[in-house]
């Protein structure tokens, strides 16, 4: 009887969510932490790669992000170091926050100990017949826009024609792209900034202003694209967010990014 009670015990504390780990105002502090220190790695990115890239390493800083910037080379190189500083320090800093919250509980003491960065990001398997209902309603997405997007006779891939004319190698660039933008992107923005701001509220309420407010953001930090291109990646950004909400897992929205990335690079390098 002992023996059945503590397995049992011991698998509702391993079945149970993460506990809660920001304040509300823990919350205003994150985003602007997390989406700040992304933009300075970019910069960073560029700053330091530039001068090997164009082995020149007297150049100012202004030539740096001006040359730079534009550049498929030194763009891939300021992505990849994005891609593992970023997801370090998110890693870091939930790590603290989960060792603080066991410290300092007294309801619950030890609880998140069962807990584990991957836990609080949701990095875990996905059920297949939901992965196949959003891979739908994904493919929907993508028929509709493109043809708004032939009508209105827009092409929002342009900007893209000078990072790959200049990139060596041009297989970087397109990975980083494809697989290594949408890994830290959904990290930040479906997974770390979702959960922190789902917590805050009750039941469904959670979700939609979690959705909503992550998918605001993460459409206009897309400062590359006009008006337009920004408002499709609103809502592709609420597509992801209801793939993250209805599976229950970071993983599936990390892989429709990936094919709504590798879709979009098949289809500009099909024109070219």
């Amino acid at each position: 009887m002992s023996h059945r009670l503590y397995r049992s015990t011991d698998k509702a504390i391993l079945d149970a969510p993460p506990p809660k780990l920001f304040s509300k105002a823990g919350v205003g502090a994150l985003y602007i932490g997390i989406v700040g220190l992304f933009l300075a790695l970019q910069l960073l990115g560029v700053y330091l790669f530039a001068p090997y890239v164009f082995n020149e390493q007297t150049l100012t800083a202004a030539q740096r992000f001006g040359m730079g910037s534009y550049n498929g080379t030194v763009t891939s190189y300021a992505m990849i170091f994005t891609l593992v500083v970023l997801l370090l320090a998110i890693a870091a800093l939930i790590k603290v926050r989960l060792r603080q919250v066991t410290l300092n509980s007294s309801t619950s003491p030890g609880l998140s100990h069962n807990h584990s960065v991957a836990d609080y990001l949701a990095i875990k398997p996905f059920a297949l017949r939901i992965a196949l209902g959003i891979f739908g309603l994904w493919l929907l997405f993508m028929f509709a826009t493109e043809a708004v997007t032939y009508w209105l006779e827009k092409d929002p891939t342009a900007f893209v024609d000078e990072l790959y004319a200049s990139a060596d190698p041009k297989w970087l660039l397109i990975a980083v792209m494809v697989v290594a933008a949408p890994i830290y992107e959904e990290v930040m923005f479906r997974g770390i900034l979702w959960t922190a701001t789902k917590e805050q509220f009750e039941g469904e309420t959670g979700v939609w202003v979690a959705s909503l407010v992550t998918s605001i953001l993460f459409a206009i930090i897309h400062l590359q694209y006009a008006f337009y291109e920004m408002s499709v990646i609103f809502l592709l950004a609420l597509l992801l967010s209801y793939a993250r909400a209805k599976s229950g897992s970071l993983m599936l929205p990390i892989l429709i990014h990936m094919m709504n990335n590798g879709l979009a690079m098949w289809m500009y390098l099909s024109t070219q």
